[in-house]
């Protein structure tokens, strides 16, 4: 899988306790058994309104198909049935494609205390040298066709 982050070796992101406590907001993208795409996230224990999406990754093959909107949407919908409005994740200032990906999606990125490729980024976010693009999204609630009647 590291032809999925351009020869970077992710792996070690994938906790096996995620899959264990938050799995109702972990998804997985097959075809025919072939790994797609897949979606971690989760709801803060913390902040009520807030989620957070920890890992997302989609076959580089088989990008430009809507697969990472798809899973997105699916995280969003689950997000507004919690009462989240707020979603926030990061991402590597050197991941340009995911950085596009996030502004693509409404997601702004949050001020910084430095900059690099142009973008604000918060130095150390994950410990020494590990600095981040933090990305923030307020999802708007739509009311139903039998709220707005009330």
């Amino acid at each position: 899988m590291k032809e999925w982050w351009d020869g970077r070796d992710l792996t070690n992101l994938l906790l096996k306790q995620f899959f264990y406590h938050f799995r109702n907001t972990i998804f997985i993208v097959e075809n025919q058994k072939e790994l797609i795409g897949f979606f971690m996230g989760y709801f803060s224990q913390v902040q009520s309104n807030e989620a957070y999406i920890h890992f997302v990754a989609v076959n580089p093959n088989k990008r430009k198909a809507g697969i990472g909107r798809f899973l997105y949407e699916t995280f969003f919908t689950l997000c507004k049935e919690q009462g989240r409005t707020i979603v926030r994740s990061c991402t590597a200032p050197i991941n340009i494609k995911s950085i596009e990906f996030h502004l693509h999606m409404g997601f702004r990125i949050e001020p910084g205390n430095g900059e690099i490729n142009r973008f604000p980024v918060t130095l150390d976010y994950l410990g020494q040298n590990d600095h981040k693009v933090l990305f923030l999204k307020e999802l708007t609630m739509k009311l139903t066709a039998s709220a707005e009647r009330k």
